[in-house]
């Protein structure tokens, strides 16, 4: 078990023989900031092309720090939900097991109704017609949604499994103790083994851009658009 850091407020823990792959931390860019460390690659399986990544995302207890949102989930859970395979019919990465997001109640509960909108967006007919659709329109709509849904709208409960890590420790596998010790700080157990985790920044730290924009000189134009 090693607990190794991608970038500020961002770890990666993993356990192949419990499949725990735990991303820990959510700020913004965080896949982008796995895929720069390898952490996430290419694969095939049964003639299907997905991804490695995580399987769990551990929470922040803050919604803010330093002016930066800490728990921005979305993305992660859709990496999981369809380049993962997780919620796709038929593919081999789905094996009846559901992302899983860990931390306390309030943040939980918060990310779990995020990532349905996120997902889902207009998620019935009435919330089209609310939105101004007429009749045919409602109809075009929903069918569309059906279709990329694969029929059905998934309760977020039913897109995404959660641990609570309020108080007493939890068990994420069999044998794998997760604790809240205090604030944003935790220790995950496994074997005689346990490493501290903690998602605070500080003062003077923010969460950084996967990427860096060099310095450059640009011709000017009476008028241009410049992509960087």
């Amino acid at each position: 078990m090693n607990l190794v850091k991608v970038a500020t407020g961002l770890y990666w823990l993993e356990i192949p023989e419990k499949n725990l792959y735990l991303m820990c931390g959510c700020p913004m860019d965080s896949i982008k900031h796995l895929m720069n460390k390898g952490i996430i690659r290419s694969l095939e399986r049964d003639d299907c092309y997905m991804e490695s990544g995580p399987n769990a995302i551990l929470l922040s207890d803050l919604s803010v720090q330093n002016g930066y949102f800490c728990n921005l989930a979305e993305f992660p859970i859709l990496h999981m939900m369809y380049k993962q395979g997780m919620a796709l019919p038929g593919h081999p990465g789905n094996t009846g097991e559901k992302p899983r997001l860990i931390g306390t109640s309030g943040q939980v509960e918060a990310q779990k109704s995020y990532i349905f909108r996120g997902n889902y967006g207009l998620a019935s007919r009435e919330e089209f017609r609310e939105a101004g659709c007429g009749p045919e329109e409602v109809e075009l709509m929903w069918q569309l949604k059906m279709k990329f849904s694969f029929g059905k709208i998934l309760a977020p409960e039913e897109l995404i499994d959660t641990s609570l890590v309020n108080g007493e420790a939890v068990e994420l596998r069999p044998g794998v103790f997760l604790k809240r010790k205090k604030l944003n700080i935790y220790s995950l157990t496994y074997k005689d083994e346990t490493v501290e985790i903690d998602l605070n920044l500080n003062e003077d730290e923010t969460y950084e851009a996967p990427y860096e924009l060099k310095a450059g000189r640009i011709k000017r134009q009476y008028f241009s658009l410049i992509h960087v």
